[in-house]
């Protein structure tokens, strides 16, 4: 993950820290998290596509990794 702040980097740290990064179920296509946050929000990695969705706002418009996103990216590394 390229051109991420040191603010949004420090907010994911803070959740995956705090245990807010919840792995829900995993298929052979798809993880899906649960972050709780201010709101709780639903957080996609797709297997296949290598992609991430996140159904906060900040992603859905500025179109970048949100910090929900890479606090579930630390967590899948942090349990390889």
């Amino acid at each position: 993950m390229k051109n991420i702040s040191k603010k949004t980097k420090e907010k994911a740290s803070l959740l995956l820290k705090e245990g807010k990064v919840i792995k829900e179920v995993e298929t052979d296509k798809r993880i899906h998290f649960k972050v709780i946050s201010k709101e709780t929000h639903s957080v996609i990695f797709d297997k296949e596509k290598n992609t991430w969705e996140c159904d906060c706002k900040w992603g859905s418009l500025r179109e970048k990794h949100c910090s929900h996103i890479l606090a579930c990216n630390l967590f899948l590394e942090r349990t390889k």
